[in-house]
């Protein structure tokens, strides 16, 4: 149980990932309409707020023709708050006050909910549990709308190597500052740099390194709809669509796992997903993705090679708050 765990964990890492991997942007405004929108990043000192990101995660494995089903459901409470802002810069904290997790690998199911008192060990709470209170200061240029720095990594990765010794090699290539300015900057980087007309287009390129998991090439598409009126408010809506490719870790970087990915050719059956956004607060309202990918993985374990078919479907839903989302509605 405890193997298949692992490896089911560390595949569907791979699979998870490219989520948070968006970075360049590259504006292409594709469209002849006028009076185009300016949907503008606001940010107020000592201002906070919080975004529930909750996903189900799908996904089947043939590891030598042995079928291993499991299906995840996660949910992170974050908090934001400003500590200063600038033209030229914006410091904000961001904590994880809340954690869920479910495995179901087979008949085996595992849980862990940092709001229950009273919880049994096992590998997934001994995981997840590190992770609550840990908080980031973040540095945002609101120009670009990109991270340029994150602290608190090093407490983080320390707390997680602490509690998993065994992934300790992986945590610290995966977890590199690099990587964690990558996780962030999806709060932020999806609103245009200029103003866009309705139909107009902007994209994302990014090279994600995840040394022994291997890299991805990945490419967001992002399309301005217009108007829409949502749960009482008028919505900026934006259509998503991506593509992704995965590479295998070279050679120099395939240390650090139990196993060795040897080939790989995972791809993005789709990616597609809608941002709302709320120009009145100037910030994301709420977003849905679809991620599906599928594909092989050849991996070797000492010096016995096997194939791994994987097909994993993820849905993510973000929703923002002004207070704490178990305490109010949704504004």
């Amino acid at each position: 149980m405890r193997r298949y765990l692992r490896l089911a964990w560390l595949v569907g890492f791979v699979g998870l990932l490219p989520l948070w991997a968006q970075d360049q942007q590259k504006p292409e405004d594709k469209s002849n309409e006028k009076a185009p929108t300016e949907m503008k990043l606001v940010f107020k000192p000592n201002q906070q707020y919080f975004q529930k990101m909750t996903s189900t995660t799908n996904q089947t494995l043939k590891i030598q023709n042995q079928d291993v089903k499991q299906n995840q459901e996660q949910e992170f409470i974050f908090s934001w708050t400003v500590k200063s802002a600038s033209p030229e810069k914006v410091e904000l904290e961001q904590r994880i006050e809340a954690v869920r997790m479910a495995i179901t690998i087979g008949s085996n199911r595992i849980e862990y909910d940092s709001r229950r008192k009273d919880q049994p060990e096992n590998p997934v709470a001994s995981f997840f549990k590190p992770l609550i209170n840990a908080s980031f200061t973040l540095t945002l240029d609101p120009k670009t709308n990109r991270i340029l720095s994150v602290q608190g990594r090093d407490a983080f990765v320390s707390r997680l190597r602490d509690a998993n010794p065994n992934m300790a090699t992986l945590l610290g290539q995966i977890l590199s500052e690099e990587q964690m300015k990558q996780m962030a900057e999806p709060a932020f980087a999806f609103v245009p740099t200029t103003p866009v007309a309705v139909r107009g287009s902007w994209e994302r390129e990014v090279r994600l390194s995840l040394g022994p998991l291997g890299s991805y090439e990945a490419k967001y598409v992002y399309t301005y709809l217009g108007k829409e009126k949502k749960d009482n408010l008028e919505l900026d809506k934006i259509e998503v669509k991506g593509s992704i490719k995965y590479r295998v870790p070279e050679s120099a970087q395939a240390g650090g796992l139990p196993f060795r990915i040897e080939e790989g050719n995972l791809e993005a059956k789709e990616i597609s997903g809608t941002i709302y956004f709320d120009s009145s607060k100037g910030r994301m309202a709420s977003s849905d993705m679809t991620v599906r990918l599928a594909g092989k993985l050849t991996i070797s374990v000492g010096d016995q090679k096997a194939t791994v078919d994987l097909e994993q479907t993820q849905t993510t839903k973000v929703e923002t708050f002004d207070t704490m989302p178990d305490e109010s509605k949704k504004p």
